[in-house]
């Protein structure tokens, strides 16, 4: 891209410029005035680099086991609203988004409904799509589609009627007593062949509405895939398949000797036949779409959390949980990560589960989050595990109640504060450049390490004075950091309710000292300086507030 934007600029440089190429001309004549074409040239010239990168194709990037979405060729963090399950529709759209907008959200998740896309075989209905790519594009948001297929939150409720009234073309799961449950068969090749084709269509369909723009950034291959009511699939097919050898691709991926599901398994043999059933159906169906569309894909997953523990009862069998994670990676090559979708506010369990899906082979990315106060510092944590976003779910349409209301000002002000900088973050996210301090139960204290630099938290501090030598902790428990290291010794620092204090990481008998501070903000990604920081703001380290927050670009020095 950038021997190209190269090229152009050289190639307009003499053309637009004559002073520079000719001075007085080659007879001692004044430069003559640019023609009306010329001029439309010169301008083409210009704006090519831009028009360039801003169509570049959205990707997702891994490298030395830290990940990022590439979105108009630089690193992009997703600050998501999901819409509830019927909001996707154009006349229900608008004042969805009033409440999307509300949050300062900059990437609108909205589902796409087979039953509403395909209502006849073969016949495909655009009009939704094209309403939430013309919405969301005409509100400056990016915009998640998730599609719902053969699965929503392992059902499938969102098949195509004609789907659902053909047993025989479209078999069901049938759980251990030959019943049929309300999943698609994952051995049915019929199931496999009508999702592929649909969704081929939508991707299809986008890069034809879409291609030049990028609105949409991201796709969701289902919605929570697995099944409630078995384990795993008893039909014929099924039964067939699982007395037969787990494929070799599975086994030496895993460094499992060859052998059935139930030799190489054992116990956990319904549970991960299931989720290879599943993975490699779902496979199938991405491929299919990436060879129309060669958008960044990802499948969530209803988790194995909350002491949760019994497949197909408590969650669906042959999600992505964490138990088959390795399984489903090692099967689902078109795939480029898997979402974790965590409703509950316990700081331990909700770290666990971003802990368990931040690895090398896959980002943190929180695809769906509860609505609510308590769920708003965890966008935190995740950007410090480098993660790539973070998506809260049933934004619109909710009652006015007091629950609603602070839900609606915890997450539009971390939002809001981050959004101008979200470019700044991803990359320094990407490049292992940020961490962040999530205030968790009983632990006010924390400490951030760059290099020679540390970033002592705390929480529960006074605003200003010394803070006791036994920190409360917030009454709430919101507290959280965010710091970025821009320069060796520069730091951007920002959060709510916490104070942060640098001091050199070394045993060298100098000492740090704060050479200014200065807040500030960015605009179209360049820092903008408000006012420098002294005094009586910073005797007592920085800090933060819990209502209107500031962003603080802070150099340190050695004396």
């Amino acid at each position: 891209m950038a021997s190209r934007q190269r090229l152009v600029s050289s190639a307009g440089e003499g053309l637009c410029n004559p002073g520079r190429s000719t001075g007085t001309g080659a007879l001692g004549k004044p430069p003559q005035p640019m023609s009306f074409l010329r001029a439309i040239a010169c301008l083409l010239a210009a704006l090519l680099p831009a028009l360039a990168v801003a169509a570049e194709m959205p990707r997702f990037v891994s490298r030395d086991g830290r990940h990022a979405l590439f979105v108009d060729g630089a690193p992009y963090s997703i600050m998501a609203a999901q819409l509830h399950n019927s909001s996707a529709w154009p006349q229900v759209l608008p004042q969805a988004l009033e409440d999307v907008d509300a949050l300062h959200a900059n990437t609108l998740e909205a589902p796409v409904y087979w039953e509403q896309f395909e209502p006849e075989p073969g016949r495909y209905d655009y009009a939704n799509i094209d309403a939430l790519i013309a919405q969301s594009r005409a509100r400056g948001l990016r915009l998640a589609l998730l599609w719902f297929g053969s699965w929503k939150n392992g059902q499938m409720h969102y098949v195509p009627e004609w789907i659902k009234r053909d047993r025989v073309t479209y078999p069901r799961m049938l759980d251990a007593n030959g019943v049929p449950v309300d999943v698609l068969s994952p051995h049915a090749q019929a199931n496999v062949d009508a999702d592929k084709r649909a969704f081929a269509a939508l991707m299809r369909h986008l890069r034809k509405v879409d291609e030049g723009t990028h609105t949409v950034i991201l796709v969701q291959v289902q919605n929570e895939p697995g099944a409630i009511g078995t384990v795993r699939d008893h039909g014929e097919a099924g039964e067939r398949a699982f007395r037969g050898a787990v494929p070799e691709a599975v086994v030496r991926a895993l460094n499992k000797p060859a052998g059935t599901w139930t030799d190489v398994f054992g116990a956990d043999a319904a549970e991960a036949f299931s989720a290879y059933s599943n993975a490699v159906y779902i496979e199938q169906v991405a491929a299919a779409g990436r060879a129309e569309n060669p958008l960044p894909l990802y499948v969530n997953t209803w988790l194995r959390y909350k002491g949760k523990k019994y497949p197909g009862l408590d969650y669906p069998s042959g999600g992505a949980t964490w138990n088959v994670f390795d399984l489903w990676r090692a099967v689902t090559p078109s795939i480029d990560f898997i979402g974790t979708d965590i409703y509950t506010n316990d700081y331990n369990e909700y770290t666990k589960v971003v802990d368990q899906y931040a690895r090398p082979d896959n980002p943190a990315w929180v695809s769906e989050t509860g609505f609510e106060a308590a769920t708003a510092p965890y966008h935190f944590y995740v950007l410090g595990k480098g993660g790539l976003g973070f998506s809260v779910f049933g934004i619109d349409g909710n009652e006015d109640t007091p629950e609603n209301r602070a839900a609606i000002d915890a997450h539009a002000a971390g939002f809001g504060l981050l959004a101008p900088m979200q470019r700044v973050l991803a990359s320094a996210a990407f490049e292992g450049r940020l961490q962040a301090a999530v205030e968790k139960p009983g632990a006010p204290q924390q400490v951030l390490r760059f290099g020679q630099w540390q970033a002592r938290v705390s929480f529960g501090a006074p605003m200003w004075g010394d803070a006791p030598a036994i920190l409360p902790g917030t009454a709430d428990h919101a507290g959280r950091v965010l710091v970025v290291q821009l320069e060796p010794d520069v730091f951007l620092v920002t959060g709510f309710q916490g104070r942060v204090e640098f001091v050199r990481d070394a045993d060298d008998g100098k000492y740090g000292q704060l050479l200014k501070v200065e807040q500030g903000h960015y605009v179209d990604g360049k820092w903008r300086t408000v006012r420098w920081l002294n005094g009586d703001e910073t005797d007592y380290g920085l800090n933060f507030r819990s209502r209107d927050p500031y962003v603080l670009k802070v150099t340190v020095g050695i004396h």
